[in-house]
Protein backbone atom coordinates (compact mmCIF):
# COMPACT_ATOMS: atom_id res chain seq x y z
CA UNK A 1 0.00 0.00 0.00
CA UNK A 2 2.98 2.54 0.81
CA UNK A 3 4.63 1.58 -2.52
CA UNK A 4 1.21 2.43 -4.54
CA UNK A 5 0.65 5.67 -2.33
CA UNK A 6 3.76 6.85 -3.28
CA UNK A 7 3.56 6.09 -6.86
CA UNK A 8 -0.08 8.08 -6.69
CA UNK A 9 1.38 11.47 -5.25
CA UNK A 10 4.64 11.11 -7.49
CA UNK A 11 2.15 10.92 -10.19
CA UNK A 12 0.27 14.32 -8.93
CA UNK A 13 3.64 16.06 -8.89
CA UNK A 14 4.47 15.43 -12.27
CA UNK A 15 1.28 16.63 -13.36
CA UNK A 16 1.68 19.52 -11.45
CA UNK A 17 4.26 21.43 -14.12
CA UNK A 18 1.62 20.50 -16.98
CA UNK A 19 -0.89 21.65 -15.55
CA UNK A 20 0.03 25.03 -14.51
CA UNK A 21 1.43 25.48 -18.11
CA UNK A 22 -2.16 24.96 -19.72
CA UNK A 23 -3.40 26.85 -16.97
CA UNK A 24 -1.18 30.41 -16.96
CA UNK A 25 -1.48 32.45 -19.60
CA UNK A 26 1.59 34.52 -21.19
CA UNK A 27 2.78 37.49 -20.06
CA UNK A 28 2.31 40.91 -22.30
CA UNK A 29 4.70 43.70 -22.72
CA UNK A 30 3.87 47.14 -23.42
CA UNK A 31 6.13 49.95 -24.41
CA UNK A 32 5.40 53.66 -23.66
CA UNK A 33 5.57 55.45 -27.18
CA UNK A 34 3.38 58.11 -27.89
CA UNK A 35 2.66 59.94 -31.16
CA UNK A 36 4.28 63.38 -30.39
CA UNK A 37 2.87 66.38 -32.02
CA UNK A 38 4.68 69.22 -31.50
CA UNK A 39 3.46 72.89 -31.73
CA UNK A 40 4.63 74.90 -34.62
CA UNK A 41 7.67 76.71 -33.66
CA UNK A 42 7.81 80.27 -33.25
CA UNK A 43 11.57 81.45 -34.30
CA UNK A 44 14.75 80.31 -34.20
CA UNK A 45 16.07 77.96 -30.73
CA UNK A 46 16.88 79.70 -27.91
CA UNK A 47 20.52 79.87 -27.32
CA UNK A 48 20.78 77.94 -24.62
CA UNK A 49 20.69 73.97 -23.52
CA UNK A 50 18.65 72.31 -21.42
CA UNK A 51 19.83 69.04 -19.17
CA UNK A 52 16.91 66.89 -17.79
CA UNK A 53 16.99 65.77 -14.20
CA UNK A 54 16.12 61.62 -13.29
CA UNK A 55 12.46 61.62 -12.82
CA UNK A 56 11.22 61.79 -8.91
CA UNK A 57 8.75 59.46 -8.50
CA UNK A 58 7.45 56.63 -5.87
CA UNK A 59 8.91 53.38 -5.99
CA UNK A 60 5.41 51.77 -7.97
CA UNK A 61 6.84 53.82 -10.78
CA UNK A 62 10.12 52.67 -10.70
CA UNK A 63 9.16 48.76 -11.82
CA UNK A 64 7.79 47.00 -14.63
CA UNK A 65 4.37 46.66 -13.05
CA UNK A 66 1.71 48.13 -14.90
CA UNK A 67 -1.09 49.21 -12.35
CA UNK A 68 -4.39 50.60 -11.59
CA UNK A 69 -6.17 51.70 -9.11
CA UNK A 70 -10.28 51.25 -7.61
CA UNK A 71 -12.21 53.32 -5.57
CA UNK A 72 -10.82 54.58 -2.14
CA UNK A 73 -6.98 53.98 -1.91
CA UNK A 74 -6.09 50.53 -3.44
CA UNK A 75 -3.58 50.17 -6.20
CA UNK A 76 -3.55 46.49 -7.91
CA UNK A 77 -0.96 45.73 -10.83
CA UNK A 78 -2.04 43.42 -13.63
CA UNK A 79 -0.88 39.50 -13.21
CA UNK A 80 0.24 38.56 -16.53
CA UNK A 81 0.61 42.66 -18.58
CA UNK A 82 4.08 45.02 -17.76
CA UNK A 83 6.00 47.64 -19.17
CA UNK A 84 9.15 46.56 -21.10
CA UNK A 85 10.83 49.10 -18.85
CA UNK A 86 10.17 51.39 -15.42
CA UNK A 87 7.95 54.27 -16.19
CA UNK A 88 10.18 56.43 -14.95
CA UNK A 89 13.14 55.71 -17.61
CA UNK A 90 10.45 55.46 -20.51
CA UNK A 91 9.48 58.80 -19.46
CA UNK A 92 12.72 60.38 -19.30
CA UNK A 93 13.36 59.52 -22.72
CA UNK A 94 10.02 60.53 -24.20
CA UNK A 95 10.57 63.81 -22.77
CA UNK A 96 14.10 64.39 -24.32
CA UNK A 97 12.71 62.95 -27.78
CA UNK A 98 9.77 65.66 -27.02
CA UNK A 99 12.19 68.77 -26.31
CA UNK A 100 14.23 67.73 -29.10
CA UNK A 101 11.60 67.58 -31.51
CA UNK A 102 10.27 71.03 -30.78
CA UNK A 103 13.48 72.38 -31.36
CA UNK A 104 12.92 74.82 -28.79
CA UNK A 105 17.07 74.59 -27.49
CA UNK A 106 20.27 74.09 -28.95
CA UNK A 107 21.09 71.20 -27.13
CA UNK A 108 19.02 68.52 -24.88
CA UNK A 109 20.52 67.02 -22.33
CA UNK A 110 20.36 63.58 -20.82
CA UNK A 111 20.19 62.99 -16.89
CA UNK A 112 23.74 60.96 -17.64
CA UNK A 113 25.40 63.50 -19.71
CA UNK A 114 28.57 65.29 -17.86
CA UNK A 115 27.88 68.26 -19.57
CA UNK A 116 27.11 71.92 -18.45
CA UNK A 117 23.70 73.13 -19.75
CA UNK A 118 22.46 76.61 -18.92
CA UNK A 119 18.63 75.29 -17.71
CA UNK A 120 17.83 72.05 -15.75
CA UNK A 121 13.95 70.94 -15.79
CA UNK A 122 13.54 68.67 -13.02
CA UNK A 123 10.47 66.68 -12.99
CA UNK A 124 8.30 64.67 -9.92
CA UNK A 125 5.91 61.82 -11.51
CA UNK A 126 3.02 61.75 -9.17
CA UNK A 127 0.49 59.59 -11.14
CA UNK A 128 0.59 56.94 -14.43
CA UNK A 129 -1.73 54.39 -13.73
CA UNK A 130 -5.29 52.90 -14.77
CA UNK A 131 -8.36 54.44 -12.46
CA UNK A 132 -11.48 52.52 -12.40
CA UNK A 133 -14.69 54.00 -12.75
CA UNK A 134 -17.87 53.57 -10.53
CA UNK A 135 -19.86 53.53 -13.98
CA UNK A 136 -17.56 50.53 -14.81
CA UNK A 137 -15.47 52.27 -17.38
CA UNK A 138 -11.92 53.59 -17.02
CA UNK A 139 -9.26 56.51 -17.14
CA UNK A 140 -5.71 56.62 -17.50
CA UNK A 141 -4.19 59.38 -15.27
CA UNK A 142 -1.00 60.72 -16.03
CA UNK A 143 0.16 63.72 -13.53
CA UNK A 144 3.57 65.37 -13.54
CA UNK A 145 4.87 68.64 -12.01
CA UNK A 146 8.16 70.72 -13.96
CA UNK A 147 10.80 72.46 -11.88
CA UNK A 148 12.52 75.14 -14.45
CA UNK A 149 16.12 75.77 -12.47
CA UNK A 150 18.77 78.09 -13.66
CA UNK A 151 21.90 76.84 -13.93
CA UNK A 152 23.73 78.09 -10.51
CA UNK A 153 20.32 76.04 -8.92
CA UNK A 154 17.88 78.46 -8.64
CA UNK A 155 14.26 77.98 -9.30
CA UNK A 156 12.67 79.57 -12.53
CA UNK A 157 9.15 78.18 -12.49
CA UNK A 158 7.71 74.97 -11.64
CA UNK A 159 3.85 74.06 -13.33
CA UNK A 160 1.94 70.85 -12.74
CA UNK A 161 0.34 68.81 -15.85
CA UNK A 162 -2.36 66.42 -15.44
CA UNK A 163 -3.64 64.55 -18.58
CA UNK A 164 -7.08 62.29 -17.57
CA UNK A 165 -7.73 60.48 -20.92
CA UNK A 166 -11.12 57.13 -20.77
CA UNK A 167 -9.75 54.12 -21.90
CA UNK A 168 -11.64 52.13 -24.93
CA UNK A 169 -11.36 49.14 -22.81
CA UNK A 170 -10.90 48.41 -19.15
CA UNK A 171 -7.95 46.66 -19.63
CA UNK A 172 -4.29 46.26 -19.64
CA UNK A 173 -4.52 47.25 -23.51
CA UNK A 174 -6.78 50.30 -23.70
CA UNK A 175 -5.00 51.56 -19.81
CA UNK A 176 -1.81 51.68 -22.08
CA UNK A 177 -2.79 52.90 -24.93
CA UNK A 178 -4.79 55.80 -23.53
CA UNK A 179 -1.92 56.76 -20.62
CA UNK A 180 0.44 57.03 -24.34
CA UNK A 181 -1.80 59.52 -25.30
CA UNK A 182 -2.31 61.29 -22.00
CA UNK A 183 1.60 61.78 -22.12
CA UNK A 184 1.54 62.94 -25.73
CA UNK A 185 -0.60 65.70 -24.11
CA UNK A 186 2.04 66.56 -21.12
CA UNK A 187 4.23 67.06 -23.11
CA UNK A 188 2.87 69.35 -25.84
CA UNK A 189 1.96 71.34 -22.59
CA UNK A 190 5.33 71.35 -21.41
CA UNK A 191 6.59 72.41 -25.06
CA UNK A 192 4.28 75.31 -24.80
CA UNK A 193 5.18 76.26 -21.27
CA UNK A 194 8.33 76.88 -21.29
CA UNK A 195 9.04 79.39 -23.97
CA UNK A 196 6.67 81.13 -22.02
CA UNK A 197 8.28 81.29 -18.84
CA UNK A 198 11.50 81.45 -20.70
CA UNK A 199 10.83 84.97 -22.99
CA UNK A 200 10.38 83.66 -26.03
Amino acid sequence: MKIIRCLLILGMLLLLPACAREILPPVTEYTLAPVLQMPASSGKPLSMSIKLSPIVASQVFSTTDLYYGEAGFSRNRYAYSRWEDTPVNMLQLVLQDGLEQSGLFQAVLPSSSMAEADALLETTLFDFSQHLQPDGGSVAVVRMRFYLMHEQGRLLASKEFESRVATRTTDAKGAVAAINTAVANIVQDLVLWLPQVLGR
